[in-house]
């Protein structure tokens, strides 16, 4: 079925994702995958696994989150598949090293990610590892999603409009 769809001349085109909890029932489902980076862009056009081209052109920003359904029709599903990349996992173990460690990550403008197991990734990088290394932080270097929920943000003080 894919392979039929992929012969479409003109992308589907995905402003936003459709409402979870879709019952997908015998459709057959694609994967539109992403690097983790990509999650936020409002616009990107590439193929799915199954070959199908895929538009994204959002009027937003508003990150796109691994398993979001971007299409669904009578027989197919394309659902958002986030690549796992190698990570640094930190795993702190006070609120006085989640800082510390924030601090040190956040120094070199890299996208921080904290997980429900409050451990601290980031995507790897050779300097930052050996940085953190050095400040003799427990940490490996994993496979792992970064999911854009998780992203840590921190805007500093925005003085709020009236």
């Amino acid at each position: 079925m894919a392979t039929e769809l992929s012969m479409l001349t003109e992308p589907i085109v995905v402003t936003q994702a459709l409402a979870g909890e879709q019952e997908l029932g015998g459709r057959t489902v694609d994967y539109f995958e992403i690097e983790w980076y990509e999650a936020s862009r409002s616009k990107m056009r590439k193929k799915t696994q199954g070959g199908v081209e895929v538009l994204v052109d959002k009027a937003h920003r508003e990150p796109l989150e691994d398993g979001d359904l971007l299409y669904l029709s009578e027989d197919l599903a394309i659902l958002l598949k986030i690549k796992p990349c190698e990570c640094v996992v930190l795993y702190p173990s006070s609120l006085q090293e989640v800082g510390t460690i924030c601090f040190e990550i956040g120094n070199k403008h890299v996208p921080i990610f904290m997980n429900d197991a409050q451990e601290v990734c980031v995507a790897y990088d050779a300097p930052l590892y050996q940085l953190l290394l050095s400040g003799g932080f427990v940490m490996e270097i994993e496979e792992r999603v970064l999911h854009p929920a998780q992203m840590v943000k921190a805007y500093g003080n925005l003085a709020r409009k009236k």
